[in-house]
């Protein structure tokens, strides 16, 4: 069984992440995890499709639909990405930003559609890591073949619009994850803004909206204390 197409190349051209484009609190990552196999790929394109087919999806009830609440309920297990960006959020505020402080804040707040944050993905299909693409062998898609074909046919379009929407929300703050794609962030925050080494991170602003560059929070050697001074660098623009 492959995928349904017509379903898959809606979801490609209309997802881009959770939480709310008013929030001040912008996230840009490449991708989501997941996609290990074609069940799972088909449950979370039809939870999608349940809720509306919208382009922001409310992170918990996305989860609630796929049955998979345990970063959302009760001691909450901590998501290594949503733990940091929980992380920045708070630092940025100067609360507390330890353990449980980041715990209850992906717990309850973080990807919601009515929050002060929005997660965004610059592409849209779910994949274990970088290193593995499935989409060639449950779809005939001819941009699906694989992961280079995808991502050259998905960029030009994702990118531009992720800038357009940046541009009418006016986030305070758009925190990219993830220094191995530099090139397609600085496509998205525009080629003629300048971007300073800040020591660990990179930042710049234009328009009233600041723009940080981090290494994923999966990176290695990359600890919370971190993320925590990228929290107070922006903590001065709010």
């Amino acid at each position: 069984m492959d995928l349904n197409s017509e379903l898959l190349q809606h979801f490609m051209t209309t997802f881009y992440g959770s939480g709310n484009y008013d929030g001040d609190y912008w996230f840009v990552g490449m991708e989501e995890g997941g996609g290990k196999d074609l069940g799972e790929v088909t449950e979370r394109f039809n939870a999608w499709n349940d809720l509306g087919a919208t382009e922001l999806v409310d992170i918990y009830d996305f989860h609630l639909k796929i049955g998979f609440l345990k970063f959302f309920t009760g001691k909450a297990v901590i998501q290594p990405t949503w733990e940091q960006q929980a992380r920045i959020v708070l630092a940025s505020k100067g609360r507390p930003s330890g353990r449980e402080d980041v715990r209850t804040y992906q717990r309850d707040f973080i990807g919601r559609k009515s929050g002060e944050t929005c997660l965004l993905e610059l592409f849209p299909l779910p994949s274990p890591g970088v290193n593995h693409w499935n989409y060639g062998l449950w779809s005939e898609l001819s941009f699906l073949k694989d992961r280079d074909i995808y991502r050259d046919y998905c960029a030009p379009w994702r990118i531009e619009h992720i800038r357009l929407r940046i541009q009418e929300y006016k986030p305070k703050f758009v925190v990219f994850m993830g220094m191995d794609y530099k090139k397609y962030w600085y496509s998205i925050a525009g080629l003629n803004l300048s971007f300073d080494d800040k020591g660990g991170f990179k930042a710049g602003s234009s328009e009233g909206t600041t723009y940080v560059m981090t290494w994923h929070p999966t990176a290695s050697g990359i600890k919370n204390e971190y993320f925590e001074k990228i929290g107070e660098y922006i903590s001065q623009f709010i």
